[in-house]
């Protein structure tokens, strides 16, 4: 049986893995609009909030089941806005792996292994079109954090003309084994944001490792990755 997702042990593995550690050096800096895409419950939007009091956060699950968790787990506020749908990088249904005993692995990778699972079938939009329509309007994304079991590089695809336009500052995905299945490796993510003026590192828990990319980084350990847009060197030298 996976462990119970409760937020004690969301908060470990946020400080593990240094997601928590970045609010932290990040909290004297406002973060207007927040996105948390692939946003489980809500316990890293909870996080953020505790560092963040002011910022509009824009959370996205694309499964359901789960988004009924979300409502019930005591995170929503008059300044966080949860969407029962999915970030790719089209509007369409696509077919979503839903493991009935442990949600958060909740995958549109077919091919990953888990037992006790279901397809069913979900939405997702784009990025571009959930910012540029109406009633959002949203013109720019401080902090973009995108944790959608192996979807990352489909999302940022979807957040082409935000990000060609500038309008991102930074953007944290997750990298890992479930790259190797889907084939989207670390050089396509350097390649797909270094030319729109991003400086890409390794989240760890004392910092982020800013560097050029290099073959011998590709070694899917993960779990994340930072990227941020150098007209936000203020975020860049609290994080390095």
């Amino acid at each position: 049986m996976p462990i119970p997702y409760t937020t004690e042990y969301a908060m470990s593995e946020f400080t593990l893995h240094g997601e928590y550690q970045v609010m932290q050096k990040l909290q004297h800096i406002p973060l207007t609009t927040v996105f948390d895409v692939g946003c489980n419950i809500g316990e890293w939007t909870r996080m953020v909030r505790s560092q963040q009091p002011s910022s509009q956060i824009h959370m996205f699950e694309i499964m359901p089941t789960t988004f009924q968790k979300l409502l019930r787990n005591a995170v929503l506020d008059d300044q966080t806005f949860p969407n029962s749908f999915g970030l790719s990088n089209d509007i369409k249904q696509i077919p979503v792996k839903y493991v009935l005993d442990n949600d958060r692995v909740t995958t549109t990778v077919l091919e990953q292994e888990h037992h006790n699972s279901i397809i069913k079938n979900a939405y997702v939009v784009t990025g571009d079109s959930y910012c540029w329509n109406q009633p959002h309007s949203i013109e720019y994304i401080d902090y973009l954090k995108i944790d959608s079991e192996g979807h990352e590089y489909e999302v940022l695809q979807g957040f082409m003309g935000m990000l060609s336009q500038q309008r991102i500052g930074c953007i944290q995905f997750e990298y890992g084994n479930m790259n190797i299945l889907t084939k989207h490796l670390l050089i396509d993510f350097s390649k797909m944001l270094v030319p729109l003026g991003y400086v890409l590192g390794k989240l760890t828990p004392e910092r982020v490792n800013f560097k050029d990319y290099h073959l011998s980084d590709e070694d899917f350990r993960g779990p994340d990755y930072v990227a941020v847009h150098i007209t936000r060197p203020e975020i860049i030298d609290a994080l390095k």
